[in-house]
């Protein structure tokens, strides 16, 4: 048997992390309100009259948000079935290795298994250009389980379970 089937497994719980990063985003209700029209209640809501007003620079997303993001998209591509785009969230020593029969078993254990969900990131523990994350992922047969994943910073931080 291969060696990478239980990597499988347990990568096809990963889709699990995503729910965790949706969790993180929940709207609680409520919608935006439109500004009226009218004379404005204080100097500092008045813009200024020599041009358009330049939006705020946005802060780039720290480290552990950015693995949140991408243990997020790899749920989804799982969950969805969108393979290329789940290769792509691997680094490439790990990519190299998925390919005919692995990637078989990984859709064979999508197929079996269901969607997969993340119920809870437990800890995601950064050093250098690799990180840990563990979560608690969910899939519709499997149940619950705790996962911990490794990540690599390569062009951008990808999913790297190489062992």
């Amino acid at each position: 048997m291969n060696i990478f089937v239980p990597v499988i497994t347990r990568v096809g719980v990963i889709g699990v992390a995503v729910a965790l990063t949706a969790s993180c985003t929940t709207v609680t209700g409520g919608s935006a309100l439109p500004q009226h029209g009218g004379a404005a209640t204080s100097a500092t809501a008045v813009a200024p009259s020599g041009g358009p007003v330049a939006p705020a620079p946005s802060a780039k997303p720290s480290a552990e948000d950015q693995i949140r993001e991408t243990l997020k998209e790899f749920q989804d591509s799982y969950n969805t079935q969108n393979w290329d785009a789940y290769l792509e969230l691997m680094c490439v020593a790990m990519r190299n290795k998925f390919s005919g029969t692995v990637m078989n078993y990984v859709k064979k254990g999508r197929a079996q298994n269901g969607i997969t969900t993340i119920k809870d990131i437990k800890s995601i523990v950064i050093t250098g250009d690799t990180a840990d994350a563990t979560f608690t992922g969910q899939s519709e047969t499997l149940g619950s389980q705790v996962v911990s994943l490794p990540l690599k910073l390569e062009d951008g931080w990808k999913i790297c379970k190489t062992e």
